[in-house]
């Protein structure tokens, strides 16, 4: 069979053809996209002659760490086929593409009822989630990746003079969750991408809310949107909202009108869209991710992604002490263990807990992180102790305490988590974190196999350490025991 006759073969030159496609970044293969797509900026190179008064203004690094992991690289690589395959499907060159344009263009001033459906969808997506475990990061660190918007000029093929192609364009849903604010939301967000002036052009009452919709789906058409990320879409906005229905009917005329679409938002959110199997049909193409924190310490995720890849990093001097178990806890025998326990594996309290860890060293003037450090600002900083109450219940696995928050379904950790016993959930219950004690009860922060340390009580520890060495140590202790005492920890 010639080349000509292979309609794989005749696809696949199209497909390398298209201009649309052409003006995009390669693309990428699992490797190569999740090189892409790591950042971690908080490197000894990176740091090298920066002065330690001025690592202070480097503390929101750890906020912008991107770690990719197993399901972060599918979701980015799902994406990535959305695109392609949204540009493939609306080939300019040809003839429907040109016609579709030039028909939706007729539709504007109907209503969005008054209009037909189309015979074929894009793709769409959707990522839930609670608040914390990373969904906008992913997004936004994908979208990183590719321009916003790329200039065409004059293309015979194609039948444009110009042309401003927009790659992406992200929206937040509005508070109100009203379709209105989110179409002046949405316009806005073109004009800025755009350069344009959409906003005003169709500002006149006589465009009713229902009348742009239209007008919103052709000038999407118009620019050849590659993705449309409508993000935070939260229960009060698509569930519990008089008209959520007509937003996800809307959703679907995205898709209907050639847009690959991505909704971001809370498990709670999408209720009527699971309602109806061919939504789920069209808004699970690119696939329907469900985000959790880590519900494991020994996960090869937790252990090999975020430990080396968002905790490890320092901005102190000397890297962080080896780590010995800070108590007898189980789960405090291992690194891994240790910090899960005081961040629930949720990816920002991670960030958050290593980044308020670090600012209290820099300020102490400590040169490395130790784990009764760690413990001692997990209690006392005031941007960890109001979601004590939720990494407990997540550490603890109690989905009961979880119903306190009206935006965590409660439900679905029941699900994931082992029931327990009456008896085993009075111990949970009873499990705060907590230092183990020494005879007379003061606060025990050196168990049997940590190194010797230099205290007030014990200048000169058995191994052999420099008088400079001696003197930081007991200054780490004394700064230490003053963050303990801050969180009601201290030795009476």
């Amino acid at each position: 069979m010639s080349t000509t006759e292979n309609p794989l073969r005749k696809a696949l030159d199209r497909f390398n053809r298209n201009p649309l496609i052409a003006a995009l970044p390669k693309r990428a293969t699992p490797v190569e996209l999740a090189s892409k797509l790591r950042f971690c900026p908080i490197t000894p190179e990176n740091l090298e002659g920066i002065p330690i008064h001025d690592r202070f203004t480097l503390l929101k690094s750890y906020k912008n760490t991107f770690v990719p992991t197993t399901q972060s690289l599918s979701i980015c690589l799902s994406l990535q086929q959305m695109i392609f395959d949204g540009y493939a499907q609306r080939d300019p060159t040809l003839v429907e593409s040109k016609k579709f344009i030039y028909s939706g263009g007729q539709l504007k001033g109907l209503k969005l009822a008054e209009t037909e459906w189309w015979p074929s969808f894009a793709s769409g997506m959707v990522i839930d989630g609670i608040t914390g475990v990373g969904k906008s990061q992913i997004i936004d660190r994908f979208l990183s990746l590719y321009p916003e918007t790329v200039e065409h000029h004059h293309n015979e093929d194609c039948g444009w003079r110009s042309l401003k192609q927009l790659c992406w364009l992200k929206i937040h849903m509005p508070s109100d969750g009203s379709r209105g604010g989110f179409l002046e939301g949405a316009f806005r967000a073109l004009d800025q991408a755009l350069g344009t002036n959409y906003s005003q052009q169709y500002s006149s009452r006589s465009w009713s809310v229902e009348k742009l919709l239209v007008v919103f789906l052709h000038l999407l058409a118009v620019h050849r949107c590659g993705l449309l990320v409508i993000e935070e879409a939260q229960e009060k906005t698509l569930s519990q909202s008089p008209v959520s229905r007509d937003f996800v009917t809307f959703f679907l005329r995205l898709l209907n009108w050639g847009t690959p679409t991505l909704l971001i938002g809370n498990p709670l959110a999408f209720g009527n869209l699971r309602d109806f199997s061919q939504d789920v049909d069209r808004f699970s193409d690119g696939g329907w991710h469900h985000l959790l924190p880590t519900l494991d310490p020994a996960s090869e995720e937790w252990r090999e992604d975020w430990i080396p890849g968002l905790w490890s990093p320092t901005l102190l001097e000397h890297p962080d002490a080896e780590y010995t178990p800070f108590s007898s806890d189980p789960i405090d025998q291992s690194l891994a263990g240790f910090v899960w326990r005081r961040t629930g594996g949720v990816p920002r309290y991670l960030a958050r807990l290593r980044a308020e860890v670090q600012e209290a060293a820099l300020r102490s003037g400590l040169q490395r992180v130790t784990p009764a450090l760690v413990d001692a600002v997990y209690r006392s900083s005031p941007k960890m102790i109001e979601i004590h109450a939720r990494i407990d219940a997540l550490a603890l696995k109690d989905w009961r305490a979880l119903e306190r928050f009206s935006d965590i379904p409660s439900n679905v950790f029941q699900k994931l988590w082992p029931p327990f016993s009456t008896a085993d959930e009075e111990v949970h219950h009873m499990a705060p974190v907590k230092a183990t004690k020494k005879e007379g009860g003061s606060t025990n922060r050196h168990t049997a196999r940590r190194k010797p340390m230099a205290t007030k009580s014990m200048p000169i520890p058995p191994a052999k350490l420099s008088a400079a060495e001696i003197k930081a140590n007991e200054f780490q202790q004394d700064t230490i025991e003053r963050l303990a005492k801050a969180a009601g920890i201290a030795s009476k």
